[in-house]
C-alpha cells in the first residue's frame, strides 16, 4: 500500500508542478511588463492545459521508470495476440455503451464539462485526451497500483477492484467517477488477464477516442443515450440487456484466448 500511496502522491504532485510551470511560462510576458501571474490561466486557454497534461505524462512515466516501479516484461506487445488487441477494443463498446447510461441516470454534476469542452476542441488536448493520458494512467494504475497489490499478496480481483476505485476517485470529477471505476475494472483485467500494458492502453484510448469523436459528430454533443434508443425505457432497459449479453460473450472469448495464451509462455519461460 506505501508505493500505492507514493504513486498517487506523485501524479497529483506531479499534475500541480506541470500545472505552475506551464502557467509562469505563458505568463512571462506579462509578469516581465506587468508583474502580473493569471491563475486561471489552464482553465482559460486549452494549448496550456493540453501540454501540461502532456507534460505530467511523460514526467510521471520518467520518474517510475527511474524507480524501477516499471516491468520490462509487461511492455512486451508481441507475447499478446492481435487479434486480442481487436477483442478488447469490441469488449469496450458495449462497456462504454453501458457505463454512459449508467452515468447519465445518475445525473451527477460535471465540474470539468467545459474544462473538457475546451480540450476537445484543441489539438494539444485531443492528443493529451488520447494518447498521452491513457498511456501514463495505465501505467501508473494498472503497472504500478494493481501490479504491486498483487505482488502485496493481494487475490487479482480484490487488486483490480481497489486500483479501480482510485483511478475512479483521483479523476475527482463527480460525473466521471462510476463510469472510470467500472472501466477501470475492464482495464484491469485487460492488464491482468495479458501480463501487458498495451492490452488496457489500447482499451483506454479507444474509450476516449470515443469520447472525443461524440463531442466532434453533429448532433450528438448534447444527446443522450436513451435519445438514440426505441422504446423509451422499456427500449433503453432492453439495450442494456443486449450489451450486457454481448459484452459477456466477448469476454469469454477473450479470457480464454488470453488464458492460453499466458499458459502457452509460462512453458516457454520455463523451458528457458
Amino acid at each position: 500500500m506505501k508505493r500505492s500511496f507514493c504513486l498517487v502522491v506523485i501524479f497529483l504532485a506531479t499534475q500541480f508542478l506541470m500545472a505552475f510551470l506551464v502557467t509562469f511560462v505563458v505568463n512571462l510576458p506579462s509578469l516581465w511588463r506587468d508583474g502580473e501571474l493569471n491563475v486561471s490561466t489552464l482553465a482559460d486557454n486549452p494549448s496550456a492545459l493540453g501540454i501540461s497534461m502532456i507534460l505530467t505524462s511523460i514526467v510521471v512515466v520518467a520518474v517510475m521508470t527511474v524507480l524501477n516501479w516499471t516491468e520490462r516484461r509487461g511492455f512486451q506487445w508481441r507475447k499478446v495476440p492481435l487479434k486480442a488487441y481487436w477483442g478488447a477494443v469490441i469488449l469496450m463498446i458495449p462497456a462504454i455503451y453501458m457505463v454512459n447510461v449508467l452515468t447519465e441516470k445518475l445525473s451527477l454534476e460535471d465540474v470539468n464539462q467545459t474544462l473538457f469542452a475546451g480540450l476537445m476542441s484543441n489539438f494539444w488536448g485531443v492528443l493529451a485526451i488520447v494518447l498521452a493520458g491513457p498511456f501514463m494512467e495505465e501505467i501508473v494504475f494498472r503497472m504500478g497500483i494493481q501490479r504491486h497489490l498483487m505482488r502485496r499478496h493481494l487475490f487479482p480481483w480484490q487488486a483490480i477492484l481497489m486500483s479501480a476505485f482510485i483511478f475512479g476517485v483521483i479523476h475527482g470529477n463527480p460525473a466521471q467517477m462510476p463510469g472510470a471505476m467500472l472501466l477501470g475494472i475492464v482495464l484491469g483485467w485487460l492488464y491482468w488477464r495479458s501480463d501487458c500494458i498495451w492490452l488496457s492502453v489500447t482499451a483506454h484510448i479507444f474509450n476516449n477516442l470515443i469520447g472525443v469523436l461524440t463531442f466532434w459528430i453533429p448532433g450528438l454533443r448534447d444527446r443522450q443515450m436513451s435519445d438514440l434508443v426505441y422504446g423509451g425505457t422499456w427500449g433503453l432497459a432492453l439495450s442494456v440487456v443486449l450489451a450486457f449479453l454481448f459484452f459477456m460473450i466477448v469476454y469469454r472469448w477473450l479470457n480464454g484466448m488470453l488464458r492460453q495464451d499466458q499458459s502457452f509462455m509460462r512453458r516457454i519461460r520455463r523451458r528457458q
